[in-house]
This record gives C-alpha cells, sequence and structure tokens, in this order.
C-alpha cells in the first residue's frame, strides 16, 4: 500500500488589505453599511429603482445587456443625505462596471453622469520614429 505525503503549501495567503481613512473622513467611525446609510429603509428603495432600471448604463452604452445589481451614486454623497436620497443622482449598475470601469474614472476625475454618454478619448498621434 503507498502512503501519501502531505506536501508544504507552496503560496502563502496574502495578508488583508489594511485601508485607511482620511482624517475628518466621513466613513470615520462608521463600521458598517447601515451606519453609512445602507441600513433597511436604502434596501427598499434599491429594490425598488433596480425593478424600474433593470439594465446595467455603462453595459448599454457599449452595446451590451447586462442585469443590474447594484444602484449606484453618480456623484458621491460624502454622508449628504439629500445627495444620498436624490434618485436623479443614482445609476443602475453591474458590480463588474461599478468595481472596475466607475471605480476607474471616479479615481481618475471623471465626469458625474456618467451614463448619459461616453466621452469621446482624444486620438493619440502615432509615433514616426
Amino acid at each position: 500500500m503507498v502512503r501519501l505525503i502531505r506536501l508544504k503549501p507552496r503560496v502563502s495567503a496574502l495578508g488583508s488589505p489594511l485601508l485607511t481613512l482620511a482624517p475628518g473622513s466621513w466613513r470615520a467611525g462608521k463600521e458598517g453599511s447601515t451606519a453609512r446609510g445602507y441600513g433597511y429603509r436604502w434596501q427598499q428603495a434599491r429594490e425598488r429603482y433596480l425593478r424600474a432600471h433593470p439594465l446595467c448604463c455603462y453595459c448599454e452604452r457599449k452595446g451590451e445587456i447586462t442585469r443590474a445589481t447594484v444602484v449606484d451614486h453618480k456623484v458621491p454623497h460624502k454622508g449628504i443625505e439629500s445627495l444620498f436620497w436624490d434618485e436623479s443622482n443614482w445609476q443602475p449598475m453591474c458590480k463588474q462596471c461599478h468595481d472596475g470601469e466607475k471605480a476607474r474614472e471616479e479615481r481618475d476625475g471623471g465626469g458625474s453622469d456618467l451614463c448619459k454618454a461616453m466621452k469621446p478619448r482624444p486620438q493619440v498621434p502615432a509615433r514616426t520614429d
């Protein structure tokens, strides 16, 4: 009978990323999503909005059809309740677009109403050397 040998792992686990908040951030001291305003009332409003707007606006502008699962704030509300609850500041998105393309655009200083129209990117001339 063959005896199996337990091998040591060759890949170590990554530690959890350390998230830091800037001093004075509206999120400081608000550990859970409910403390940040995403409680029962938000969940109900989110469900209603996604029933009325079922498709991801980013995917639609690319000619794709993807079910929206996230209600995104076009302009970050930063804890301002009137901006948080303003439905004209909401847009339906799939998780992939929200966490990828939208996050990159916000990080790079993108516009506030990103689903109205795609901004044309300037053409970079080809190198001739």
